[in-house]
């Protein structure tokens, strides 16, 4: 089964909004800093993880490093003040990661979004499917997505969709970008 593309870039785009809120922590010398950015490590190296992304292992590493940075053997060393700067020296490098895993998939989806959006348009101009109350909106997207499916002329569209996409993926795209009205 293919994983939900859908969900992983909104949670790697999820993670990069909540970035700067760590940028900030250290720049007002928050003492929860370090934490704060291992906590982030540690939920982008989750989703990674969950996602089967090989750069699961490169922020596992970030996070090791900054774990690493508590231990020393040196005498009058303040392991906090070393493992304050451990971790800011891996701030730029760790969202880097983040945002290169995330582009292409990013990229692939905008594609898909845009053929989403020309499905939906020309599936609305054909008026063979119109949208009441007592239809429950999902019931109504999947109509749709079968309409594709089996039209003739939005088939090839269709098809192109599926073989970039999870058909829950389809499924969610189609909701997020359908204009209601058109269906009225």
């Amino acid at each position: 089964m293919k994983k939900s593309q859908f969900i992983l870039v909104s949670q790697l785009k999820e993670q990069l909004q909540d970035f700067p809120k760590i940028v900030s922590s250290l720049e007002k010398k928050d003492p929860l800093f370090v934490e704060k950015t291992l906590n982030w490590l540690k939920t982008v190296e989750d989703i990674l993880s969950t996602n089967t992304i090989s750069e699961v292992s490169e922020i596992a590493g970030f996070r090791s490093k900054i774990l690493a940075g508590k231990i020393s053997d040196e005498r009058g060393v303040n392991v906090k003040k070393k493992q304050l700067k451990i971790t800011a020296n891996l701030l730029y490098d760790s969202q880097n990661c983040v945002l290169n895993v995330l582009l292409p998939h990013e990229r692939k989806m905008n594609e898909c979004r845009d053929i989403t959006k020309q499905l939906l348009a020309l599936t609305a101009q054909t008026k063979a499917l119109m949208y009441t109350n007592e239809v429950q909106f999902e019931d109504f997207i999947q109509r749709i997505w079968w309409y594709i499916l089996s039209d003739h002329d939005l088939k090839i569209g269709g098809v192109k969709l599926k073989s970039m996409l999870s058909e829950m993926d389809i499924i969610m795209l189609m909701a997020d970008e359908i204009e209601i009205k058109d269906f009225s």
